[in-house]
């Protein structure tokens, strides 16, 4: 990075998902590969991550502070992640830029399409490199479903689905005051199952199938909440990009949790990526069965080795993430989402379920179709999926 050593990284956030990174972190200044500029939270971190990092060489002058433009002006790093709520990002990573910082951005990157564009621009302009945290863009087998459908391996590509049933008890939505919102003080949030839980699950489809930064993106969404107080936690969206439609189903009221599933659809082959697992499964034209290579690059080692050799390319930079930021742009527009009828909805251990959830997203994955062509909801039944 510089003539004085290893890049200095601040962390944002230490909570939640920050405390991933601040795990991946300490790996790496273990390694010698970083140091720790600075942490900042309004709430300290756990006592073990604190001492995990007063033990670090020179790790009892780590600022660990609760306001991060202190903490930005007060160590100027080279690199500062951002693991905070979404519409936090934006005025975060504006003063981190200020400080002569690059940016690793949670995903996704922004809580709406201008605040994108700002981000964007304002990156360009500091000369800095943004790199956005959809992880599952460090999975090897992604890349590798991805060469496959553009080498033409499954013929022609006529779709590509996903489907993800995943259980959360109403906790989840209580967690923090931005959770579930589409707004809070008249500021974009859009949090939701399609935007935040299921994020990876568009973006990596939008991968496997090649899809392009500058692609004109055509949204459709059929977005409801059952335990959400405003955000879709039940959702099924197209994408249709240059005549090849991305159908993602999602429901966050399973009856049980599943391993989201990205199906691709060729004229004379099929995989099956669980991109959370990073296993491929299917059979290619030739009859062949696919394969992968196992493991997945950590995002922050590639950024931290992008910044040491630039040859090295970025696996998630920002400008990557154009074609997901449409999907997000529609739900903003879309606004809360539907109340799901009461004949599709269950109890389970006293939470509620959306009945047949699992056989709904995945029939909609393998059919390319929406919630509404599937007969969902279906007024006063409350028959199973067949």
């Amino acid at each position: 990075m510089d003539v004085y050593g290893p890049p200095r990284v601040a962390l944002i956030g230490v909570h939640g998902y920050g405390q991933v990174h601040l795990d991946g972190l300490l790996r790496l200044a273990g390694a010698g590969a970083v140091r720790v500029a600075g942490l900042a939270d309004p709430r300290p971190p756990a006592p073990e991550s604190l001492a995990r990092v007063r033990a670090l060489p020179g790790g009892a002058d780590v600022p660990v502070l609760a306001h991060a433009a202190e903490l930005l002006e007060r160590v100027r790093p080279d690199v500062t992640i951002v693991s905070t709520p979404i519409h936090t990002h934006l005025a975060l990573a504006r003063p981190a830029l200020a400080a002569g910082s690059h940016l690793f951005v949670e995903k996704p990157p922004t809580a709406s399409m201008a605040q994108f564009r700002a981000l964007s621009a304002e990156v360009e302009a500091a000369g800095k490199v943004c790199q956005v945290g959809f992880q599952s863009f460090g999975s090897h087998a992604l890349a590798h479903a991805a060469r496959l459908v553009a080498d033409g391996a499954l013929g022609p590509l006529r779709g590509v689905g996903v489907h993800g049933a995943w259980v959360r008890e109403r906790a989840y939505f209580a967690r923090a005051a931005w959770a579930g919102r589409m707004e809070i003080d008249g500021e974009p949030v859009t949090d939701g199952a399609l935007t935040n839980a299921f994020a990876h699950a568009t973006a990596s489809a939008l991968r496997v199938a090649g899809v392009p930064a500058d692609a004109d993106v055509d949204v459709e969404l059929q977005r409801y909440r059952v335990a959400s107080p405003e955000g879709d936690d039940t959702a099924s969206a197209r994408l249709t990009v240059g005549g090849i439609p991305i159908v993602v189903a999602v429901s966050l009221c399973a009856a049980e949790h599943r391993m989201p599933v990205i199906v691709v659809h060729g004229e004379h082959g099929r995989l099956e990526l669980e991109y959370t697992t990073d296993t491929l499964t299917g059979t290619l034209a030739d009859g062949s069965p696919a394969t992968a290579p196992a493991g997945r690059t950590v995002l922050l080692d590639n950024l931290v080795a992008h910044l040491g050799d630039p040859a090295v390319p970025l696996l998630a930079p920002l400008s990557s993430c154009a074609p997901f930021m449409h999907l997000l742009e529609a739900v903003r527009r879309d606004g809360p989402a539907r109340h799901l009828p009461a004949t599709a909805i269950t109890e389970v251990d006293g939470r509620p379920v959306v009945r047949d959830a699992d056989a709904l997203v995945r029939r909609c994955a393998e059919q390319l179709a929406l919630f509404s062509e599937l007969n969902f909801p279906a007024p006063g039944s409350g028959k199973p999926l067949s």
